[in-house]
């Protein structure tokens, strides 16, 4: 886990995520066979992005950019309202965007003042037009593979392109050219990403991030299982030492 200075931190969240493999029934190897098709997938697009130096450049010029500022950094989750992402850019917030979440700019009077303060999006896939807006906007993504999501993977990576990314995991095992940062759901995937770069903790806002709610922007197929899934999201971000999370 890149960035984990803190050894214990980076145990509990590989532990996390074993627990979570099996409070869904999810094999381990499901989650290594997704994640090395998509190095072989994109690897072998040929792209001039798409190599193993310019996905650890990608990452580092959005650790770069993320530290270079002095403002907070706001994750913006899938149960965001609009007025939360007008304070944060009128305070200068830099924004990481989780998944489908940056649809709440199209209810912004000047979306473009939204992404020009976003500095990442993290995905698993799934972000429906919020996704592909960042696309448009060639803004970086941090794309994860996790046991159930190849075919959404497939999806996405016919629109991208020569688009700047790098790739995440969630499995024990190093794999060459992807990163395992720590992270369940993409709204805490995308706080252990900006604390893995080595972000204070206290310039971390987390804006639409909620356990009791299933968020408007959320790619949903179960609402039950997502409910769980929030569950762990909120525990993942309370060891972080994240608080008041509804």
């Amino acid at each position: 886990m890149e960035g984990q200075k803190d050894p214990s931190r980076r145990s509990n969240l590989l532990q996390l995520q074993n627990e979570i493999r099996l409070a869904f029934g999810w094999s381990l190897e499901s989650d290594v066979g997704v994640a090395k098709w998509l190095i072989d997938e994109v690897m072998k697009k040929g792209y001039p992005n798409w190599s193993f130096d310019k996905f650890d450049s990608n990452w580092f010029n959005v650790k770069s950019e993320l530290l270079s500022r002095s403002e907070c950094v706001c994750i913006v989750g899938a149960a965001v309202e609009e007025y939360e992402v007008e304070k944060a850019l009128e305070k200068g917030c830099s924004l990481i965007i989780a998944d489908g979440s940056a649809g709440v700019f199209s209810e912004l009077e000047d979306p473009t003042n939204g992404w020009n303060q976003t500095i990442a999006i993290v995905t698993d896939g799934d972000g429906g037009r919020g996704l592909d807006e960042a696309i448009e906007r060639n803004v970086p993504l941090f794309i994860h593979a996790h046991g159930d999501n190849r075919m959404a993977l497939e999806s996405l990576i016919s629109k991208l392109g020569d688009h700047p990314i790098s790739l995440t995991h969630q499995t024990p095992h190093e794999i060459l050219g992807m990163r395992n940062p720590g992270g369940f759901t993409d709204g805490d995937r995308a706080a252990c990403i900006a604390i893995s770069m080595g972000v204070e903790l206290s310039r971390i806002d987390l804006l639409g991030t909620r356990s009791d709610m299933v968020g408007k922007y959320s790619g949903v197929t179960n609402p039950e299982r997502k409910m769980k899934k929030l569950a762990w999201m909120k525990r993942i971000l309370e060891d972080l030492g994240f608080v008041g999370i509804k």
